[in-house]
C-alpha cells in the first residue's frame, strides 16, 4: 500500500517522479511491505537538492527484511532504467529523476 508520512507535501511533484513512486510501490508489494513517502518537496534537503523541484522523494526502508532493501532498490532500477538514481541513505531510500543525456536531440 502506498502511504504518506503525515505532513508531507505533493504539491508540485513532477509526473516522472510520481511515475517512480508508482513502480516504487509495486516492488514494495510483491515484497511484502508498504511503500512510505517520507519526504517530497517539504523537509530539509542539502542545497540545490531535487527534492524542490519535485524530481525526488524519500521512502521508509525500516520496514524491508535485513537485504531486502537492496534487493528492491535493484528491482526499482530495473523498472526505471538509468535516467532514475535510486540510493539507500541511512535511514530511508531516495529515488531522483536526472536525466543522462539531454531530452531533446539538436
Amino acid at each position: 500500500m502506498l502511504l504518506l508520512k503525515p505532513g508531507v507535501r505533493v504539491a508540485g511533484l513532477r509526473p516522472e517522479i510520481l511515475f517512480a513512486i508508482i513502480a516504487a510501490e509495486r516492488v514494495c508489494a510483491e515484497m511484502g511491505v508498504d511503500c512510505v513517502v517520507t519526504a517530497c518537496v517539504d523537509g530539509a534537503h542539502m542545497s540545490g537538492s531535487l527534492h524542490y523541484c519535485g524530481l525526488a522523494v524519500d521512502l521508509r526502508s525500516r520496514h524491508f527484511r535485513p537485504g531486502d532493501a537492496d534487493k528492491a532498490i535493484a528491482r526499482i532500477k530495473q523498472c526505471l532504467g538509468a535516467d532514475y538514481d535510486v540510493v539507500l541513505e541511512k535511514d530511508h531510500l531516495h529515488l531522483e529523476y536526472q536525466p543522462k543525456q539531454p531530452l531533446t536531440h539538436a
